[in-house]
């Protein structure tokens, strides 16, 4: 090496580094496989220019924490993803992404984090040689460590101080509980040992209540902005503003998708014009973040952000999917919770509601059915006695309550069975007092039992795929365990009877939407008891504030003590969802993603259906 060559090598070694912003490295560096993106190539923010502020946060030691409450499809995940590389790169720090629970957040490192790592030389370079370094859930790069935890994990969030926190979903987060704090608490506290350390916190909200819509309330509330192509007005892409023909019906009445999805388009508030889906990629190029909040709290930016900005969704697709979701209460807060990112904002009614009748009488068969569900609430208190609603039911989900009132005895109730020629599969009784007599009857006459609960969700995994539902696995009750005595000897049907546990705060939501008219056609008779009026408005939603957590949510509330026939129409529900009658709200969690509701035309997967309510022995 000569002179000229030593001088040109300690130049350049001693460069100083090109300063470059987020955007420019991401862009210049990060390769996007099929593996992890719909869309793959060099990673580029043309289609997404509303990305490119929130990338910046990531470098920006103004910013300590960044809230992301961003509809579906809005490359939100890929943004911070190319966020997180960058740290990586060019300034490594402690990192740790939070997701709601362990599956889901070992699924989305295998999936989607590690095959980015793998296709970028310019983070691939800092991987470990030693591979037990580097695993699904915990890596150690070489000058930055990374780990990925579920938020129902307080011992794991509690363990390591960190100067990069990502918080992933944090409306579907753990709660706090009586002996830890919540999950994005235990979190965040980590990060006070880095005096610059920054948050993210990322997710479609729930309701108006729910973490991430609090959380973007108390920031900057940034808006993207974007310019009408033909007044030059700017402003915010608002749901009331698609519009698409009047007449694009087809003959029953009914709207045509086809020409609702061809003829949907945006109208400009300002000037009535149209705006099409071809005018939307030069309107986001143009568009500008803007503060909606005078008084943030300090060093948080908030930014909210439609699906209708996405790039990948024209307004005839979303024209769609709202006719369609709003056929439902859970399809039309699906929509406005993914697609519109806007919470769900929930009333609580003090006032009693009064249901009209539907022009039967009590008592009366209803032809048309197709299921018959029989529900008993069982009750000791004043002698042995259980209160019961025989409701039909049609596979679309209407009903009709065709009998309900107070029996005295286990007879009464399998001679009112036997009357109605309701199939024991179809007789589902409480098991909440009087646990082993109920089990010792439903393993008799071969009927199901169900056990309420205060979980909003129960977990059910079949193969790679995580479903949430509002019901739980199948499990066995046996009323002579520790008796000694022999089921065939007693002449029972079955030696154990199946046992299914239901969300109270779930399915009485579903049951008052159905009350009011907003989910569904579900009649009463005429001559509907007074008993049955006063039980269902024992109960009512208040607000409850958690100190623990410093959240306000709607809970219910009883007022009165006789609330039974309520429970039964609940458990009438739950019936009507295990025989395939009623769409199933659930979540589903396939390779590190979140799915949203089933739609009518899954619930054969989607229920544990009338084929597993079989009494296996």
């Amino acid at each position: 090496m000569n002179e000229l060559d030593l001088e040109q090598f300690a130049s350049g070694m001693w460069a100083p580094r090109k300063k470059l912003s987020v955007r420019e490295w991401a862009e210049g560096n990060l390769v996007l496989s099929e593996r992890v993106s719909s869309s793959p190539g060099p990673y580029s923010t043309i289609l997404t220019p509303y990305v490119r502020e929130p990338l910046e946060d990531f470098k920006d030691e103004s910013v300590r924490t960044t809230i992301l409450c961003w509809g579906a499809q809005t490359a939100k995940t890929t943004t911070i993803l190319a966020g997180l590389a960058y740290r990586l790169d060019m300034n490594p720090v402690p990192s740790m992404w939070v997701m709601p629970n362990e599956n889901l957040a070992r699924s989305f490192s295998e999936y989607r984090w590690l095959p980015m790592v793998d296709d970028c030389p310019a983070l691939a370079r800092h991987k470990p040689s030693n591979t037990d370094k580097y695993k699904l859930m915990e890596q150690h790069y070489d000058k930055m460590s990374l780990w990925f935890f579920g938020s129902n994990s307080p011992a794991n969030l509690s363990s390591r101080s960190v100067g990069l926190l990502i918080c992933d979903e944090t409306d579907k987060f753990a709660e706090a509980s009586s002996k830890e704090a919540g999950a994005i608490q235990l979190a965040e506290a980590r990060t006070r040992t880095y005096p610059l350390s920054l948050t993210i916190q990322t997710s479609t909200p729930t309701t108006e209540f729910g973490y991430i819509w609090q959380s973007f309330l108390r920031g900057d509330q940034r808006y993207y902005h974007v310019p009408c192509p033909f007044c030059g007005d700017m402003q915010v892409l608002s749901w009331p503003n698609v519009k698409w023909d009047e007449t694009a019906k087809n003959e029953n009445g009914e709207w045509d998708n086809e020409r609702v999805r061809a003829t949907a388009y945006y109208e400009c508030p300002a000037c009535k014009e149209k705006i099409t889906d071809g005018h939307k990629t030069k309107m986001l190029r143009l568009g500008k973040w803007k503060p909606a909040n005078p008084n943030p709290e300090p060093n948080i930016k908030s930014y909210h952000l439609s699906g209708l900005y996405s790039p990948w969704e024209t307004f005839g697709k979303l024209a769609v999917k709202f006719i369609n979701d709003k056929k439902s209460i859970m399809g039309l807060q699906d929509f406005i919770n993914s697609v519109l990112a806007q919470p769900w904002v929930e009333q609580s009614e003090e006032e009693p509601i009064r249901v009209s009748g539907s022009g039967y009488r009590l008592g009366s068969k209803w032809e048309d059915a197709q299921r018959r569900i029989i529900t008993a609430d069982i009750q000791e208190a004043g002698g042995f006695h259980m209160w019961v609603v025989i409701r039909g039911w049609k596979l679309d989900g209407s009903s009709r309550l065709e009998w309900c009132g107070r029996l005295e005895t286990w007879d009464s109730l399998r001679a009112m069975q036997l009357d109605w020629k309701v199939d024991d599969k179809m007789v589902f009784c409480d098991s909440a007092d009087q646990t082993r007599d109920v089990y010792y009857n439903a393993c008799r006459y071969g009927w199901t039992c169900l056990l309420g609960s205060d979980s909003p969700l129960f977990a059910h995994t079949s193969g790679k795929v995580r479903v949430n539902r509002p019901y739980s696995a199948m499990q066995w009750g046996d009323p002579l365990s520790g008796t000694g005595r022999n089921a065939v000897a007693e002449g029972l049907q079955r030696q154990r009877c199946p046992v299914i546990r239901w969300s109270n705060p779930t399915i009485k939501d579903m049951v008052q939407m159905l009350r009011i008219g907003k989910m569904g056609k579900w009649e009463i008779p005429d001559d509907t008891p007074d008993d049955w009026h006063n039980h269902m408005n024992a109960e009512v939603k208040r607000p409850k504030y958690n100190p623990l957590t410093g959240r306000t949510k709607l809970v219910w509330h009883r007022l009165k003590k006789d609330n039974h026939l309520r429970d039964c129409e609940c458990m009438n529900l739950v019936g009507a969802m295990l025989s395939g009658c009623m769409p199933v709200p659930q979540e589903s969690v396939v390779e590190g993603k979140l799915d949203g509701i089933n739609q009518p035309s899954e619930q054969a997967e989607a229920g544990i259906g009338l084929d597993s309510l079989s009494h296996r022995g």
